[in-house]
């Protein structure tokens, strides 16, 4: 999924699962050395922040897979190995789907509301399901 898509090229790292180790209740990842982002200074977080937006809209538009949990704790930077300087996304326990129509519909909900059209817009959320 991921590598078929443009996050497989962003500056993201995503820590292999190791299922092995992983059951229903717990998920156990690769070791990813890094630092919170709020020890950074606001030139690294600007930074890492717009590659975290770019990652996260790739995953819920365009790949339709994304992590629902994405708090202080579960961003780092990476600081060791061929990674260094990349966002590393940790603890993928929580992933929400997203079916391809509601994408589709997000996006236009977006395009809709930056034009204005607000008639379209209501169309796109009576298509969410978020209006009757």
């Amino acid at each position: 999924l991921l590598d078929d898509s443009q996050f497989s090229r962003c500056e993201v790292v995503i820590p292999e699962p190791k299922l092995e180790y992983t059951t229903r209740r717990v998920l156990v990842m690769e070791w990813i050395t890094g630092v919170k982002l709020t020890t950074l200074t606001s030139d690294e977080i600007s930074a890492l922040v717009k590659v975290g937006q770019t990652s996260f809209l790739t995953q819920l538009l365009e790949i339709g897979f994304f992590h629902g949990d994405p708090h202080p704790g579960n961003l780092l930077k990476v600081t060791e190995g061929p990674n260094a300087g990349k966002l590393a996304l940790l603890d993928f326990g929580l992933v929400a789907e997203v079916p391809e129509e509601d994408r589709d519909a997000m996006v236009s909900a977006v395009i809709h509301l930056a034009n204005r059209d607000w008639n379209a817009l209501i169309d796109d959320f009576v298509a969410l399901g978020f209006l009757p």
